[in-house]
């Protein structure tokens, strides 16, 4: 499973130097297909890694999830309230390009709605493939068909030199 750049300025894994990018989606804007994309596809919520999760089962299996967290602290954004970011978004190899994704980022839209959150943040590596070695090619290209729009590039990686007196 990819690292999510989340997960990477969390501290759970360590970047190379390199780039990312944030996207910016309204939580209204966001589609909201009418039917599952594959028959007997349901959602089940539950707490995942990085927030709520949103799981795509079929059957007795889990084919994809969505988590998402609601930022109400203001450590990265000056106003409280109504913004969320998504912390992992992954759909099973076989099930990918069927529609998944997309119906799961409606599913967490629904879910966002009830608690008042009006924009949603995500992030994609710029290039190349991230420490875990995904390439997230199919992800920026998904984003946009999807409604996000970029709102900004961001230079992971980073270090700062300490000073000893």
């Amino acid at each position: 499973m990819a690292a999510h750049p989340r997960a990477v300025r969390a501290g759970r894994v360590r970047p190379r130097r390199s780039h990312e990018i944030v996207y910016l989606a309204r939580v209204g804007d966001l589609p909201r297909p009418a039917r599952p994309p594959i028959a007997g596809l349901s959602v089940r919520r539950s707490v995942g890694m990085t927030g709520t999760r949103l799981s795509a089962v079929l059957g007795d299996d889990v084919i994809g999830y969505i988590e998402v967290e609601t930022l109400d602290e203001g450590e990265r954004l000056s106003r409280h309230g109504g913004w969320a970011d998504i912390g992992n978004l992954c759909v099973t190899g076989q099930y990918r390009g069927q529609g998944v994704a997309s119906w799961l980022l409606g599913q967490a839209a629904d879910w966002l709605q009830l608690a008042q959150v009006e924009r949603l943040l995500d992030y994609a590596w710029l290039e190349g493939r991230d420490p875990m070695g995904c390439d997230y090619a199919d992800y920026r290209a998904l984003l946009p068909a999807a409604g996000f729009r970029e709102l900004t590039r961001n230079q992971l990686g980073w270090s700062r030199a300490v000073h000893k007196p």
